[in-house]
C-alpha cells in the first residue's frame, strides 16, 4: 500500500463556517465513520492544547465545522462537514501530562435531523414531490438527486413529524437510499448505474489486500482518501474482486503528528458463481 503524498507534510485544519476562525497548527487525532443511511456521520476529535478563547467560539454558538486536509502544498480538500454535538476537556497524554486534550463531537447534518414538518396534500400528490419537500423542510444543501426516482401517487398525504423519518417512510418501499454527506442530501434511485469514465481505482499496488465482510460486503483499507463519499463509485482492480462498485461506508482513522492516516471503504460484493 503506497502513497507518493505520504513523504510529504501531512496538514489538518478546522474552520468555523462564516468565521475567520481557523484551527489548525496544533496535534489532533481523528476518527470520522461515514455511511449511506439515513442517519448522522459522525467526527470524534481529540485536538491537544486548544486555545481557551477558540475553544469558547467553537461551543457557545452552533457552528458549522469543516475538516480540511492535505499534503505538502497541495489545496486543502474537505474529510467533514459537521455541528458540534458535544465536548469535554481532560489532561493528560503519556509521557507529557502537562497536556490538555478538547474532545469533540461533530454530527454531519445535526441540524436537519432536528426539524419538523406539518404538511397536509389534499389534492393528488407524488411521491417525488414529497421528497423534494422533505428536502426543504430539512433545511440542508442539496447534493445529489437521482434524475429519474421511482414513484408513486397518493390521492391525499399528511406529512407530520420529522422530516428524515417521513422522508424514509416515502423512500424506503420505493427502494430510494438517501442520506446527508457534507451537510448535502443525496436521493439516490435504486437502479442508478455508474455512467461516468473517470473514478478513483483500488488495487493491490495502494491497498491492503481485501477482507470479506459477511456474505456480501469487503473491505478496503488504503491510504488516507478524504474526498471519498458514500454513494460514491470506485474501480476495484483485485483479484479476488474488479469492476466498478457504490462506497457504502467510509472510516477515516489517524491523526497529524505521527500515526499513518488510513481510509477503509466499504463496498457491496457478490460471489461470482
Amino acid at each position: 500500500m503506497t502513497n507518493n503524498n505520504q513523504s510529504l507534510k501531512f496538514n489538518l485544519k478546522l474552520t468555523i463556517a462564516e468565521s475567520e476562525t481557523i484551527i489548525d497548527k496544533l496535534d489532533i487525532d481523528f476518527k470520522i465513520f461515514k455511511n449511506n443511511k439515513p442517519e448522522a456521520n459522525s467526527a470524534y476529535l481529540n485536538i491537544w492544547n486548544l486555545n481557551d478563547t477558540v475553544l469558547q467560539e467553537l461551543v457557545e454558538k452552533e457552528n458549522l465545522i469543516d475538516i480540511y486536509t492535505s499534503y505538502g502544498e497541495d489545496e486543502p480538500g474537505l474529510m467533514f462537514r459537521g455541528y458540534i454535538e458535544q465536548e469535554r476537556t481532560f489532561n493528560g497524554r503519556p509521557p507529557e501530562r502537562v497536556d490538555c486534550a478538547t474532545h469533540i463531537t461533530l454530527k454531519d447534518g445535526k441540524n436537519a435531523f432536528e426539524k419538523f414538518i406539518n404538511k397536509n396534500y389534499r389534492e393528488k400528490v407524488s411521491s417525488t414531490t414529497l421528497i423534494q419537500d422533505c428536502i426543504s423542510a430539512m433545511g440542508a444543501g442539496h447534493g445529489r438527486l437521482s434524475e429519474n426516482l421511482p414513484q408513486i401517487q397518493f390521492d391525499n398525504y399528511k406529512i407530520y413529524g420529522y422530516p428524515q423519518t417521513e422522508l424514509e417512510k416515502i423512500c424506503k418501499p420505493l427502494g430510494i437510499n438517501f442520506s446527508i454527506q457534507n451537510n448535502l442530501i443525496q436521493v439516490i434511485a435504486p437502479d442508478e448505474k455508474f455512467e461516468g469514465t473517470d473514478t478513483l481505482i483500488f488495487n493491490s499496488e495502494n491497498s491492503a489486500k481485501i477482507q470479506k465482510r459477511g456474505k456480501d460486503e469487503i473491505i478496503i483499507i488504503t491510504s488516507l482518501t478524504p474526498a471519498l463519499n458514500p454513494n460514491d463509485w470506485i474501480q476495484c482492480e483485485f483479484d479476488e474482486f474488479k469492476g466498478t462498485a457504490r462506497v457504502q461506508e467510509i472510516y477515516h482513522h489517524g491523526n497529524n503528528y505521527g500515526q499513518t492516516c488510513l481510509t477503509e471503504i466499504t463496498i457491496g460484493y457478490k460471489q461470482n458463481d
